[in-house]
This record gives structure tokens, C-alpha cells and sequence, in this order.
């Protein structure tokens, strides 16, 4: 390997290649490029794979459940990072579902027949848990699936009903 320019006439490979095309412009005469540019192509694959886990939290915050569960049933078969993110992020919203019902079901027959509303206080700490909890791991889960990282919520928060 010489530390000579290379020939006026030439021009060195471009650092990155064209969606689509193999990586295989490197030439030793010409280095890896600059600092900061990953070697070869970038895959479209895992950005988009994360994009989609990504969407499947955030979109609790705009519509509940239901963006996570349409994301799942179109991902299940091709992804499985996506397809895992889904489906934690549909478990957690039915969770907490299932946590505020369960209390609703506990408080409110009492309430009702005892004639005493002071009794629905108790709801105060399953709609608590709904924003604290809820919006804490819907941020940490988009965090991790960006990261393209797989994390599993504590089960108290997410029961693994779908998987």
C-alpha cells in the first residue's frame, strides 16, 4: 500500500453504495471512509423493523390498543422483533385494563348498594397505576424497540396473554 494520491484522472469509490446494491465498492487503496460511516450498506430491514415496534407504543398514547394490534397482525409472520414489541405492548394495555376493572367490579356494587361514594376512592389506585405505570413503559418499551432491544416488562404490568 503506497500513501500516494491516487492518479488525477480517478476518482475514489463513493462511501456509501445505492439502496439495493451490494457493498462490495471497498478497495483497500481507497480506506474504510470517513470516521462516523458504518462499512457497507446500511439494511433497511432492522430500521424499518424498529420504526414499526416504535409505532406499536406510541400509538397507545393516540388509540389505545388497537395500532399495536394491527401492527401485530400484519408483522407476526415476518418480524420477530416487531412482532414481540406488539404483542408486549398490547399485554400492558390489557393489563391495565384488567387492573382498573377488576377494581371497578370490587368498588362499585358496594358503592351502590351501601349508598356511600366515598367507597370509589379505591379506584384513585388502579387509575394511578394507569398513568404512572402506563406511560413509563409505553416510553421505555419505544426507548428499547429503537434501540433494537428486546426488554420484558415486570409481569405485574404486562401478563404475557398474547406472545
Amino acid at each position: 500500500m503506497t500513501d500516494q494520491p491516487p492518479p488525477p484522472g480517478q476518482q475514489p469509490p463513493p462511501y456509501s453504495q445505492p439502496y439495493g446494491q451490494p457493498p462490495g465498492g471497498y478497495d483497500p487503496a481507497w480506506g474504510y471512509g470517513p470516521p462516523g460511516v458504518p462499512y457497507g450498506v446500511p439494511r433497511q430491514g432492522p430500521q424499518e423493523e424498529t420504526t414499526w415496534a416504535i409505532f406499536a407504543y406510541l400509538g397507545n398514547v393516540l388509540i389505545g390498543f388497537l395500532p399495536a394490534l394491527i401492527i401485530y397482525l400484519v408483522k407476526k409472520n415476518t418480524s420477530p422483533f416487531t412482532r414481540f414489541h406488539a404483542a408486549q405492548s398490547m399485554n400492558q394495555q390489557l393489563t391495565l385494563l384488567i387492573h382498573v376493572l377488576a377494581v371497578v367490579a370490587v368498588c362499585v356494587p358496594p358503592a351502590i348498594l351501601l349508598d356511600a361514594p366515598a367507597i370509589l376512592i379505591l379506584l384513585v389506585l388502579p387509575y394511578l397505576e394507569l398513568l404512572i405505570a402506563g406511560w413509563t413503559f409505553i416510553i421505555l418499551g419505544a426507548v428499547k424497540a429503537g434501540k433494537g432491544q428486546y426488554y420484558r416488562f415486570p409481569t405485574f404490568f404486562c401478563f404475557r396473554m398474547i406472545r
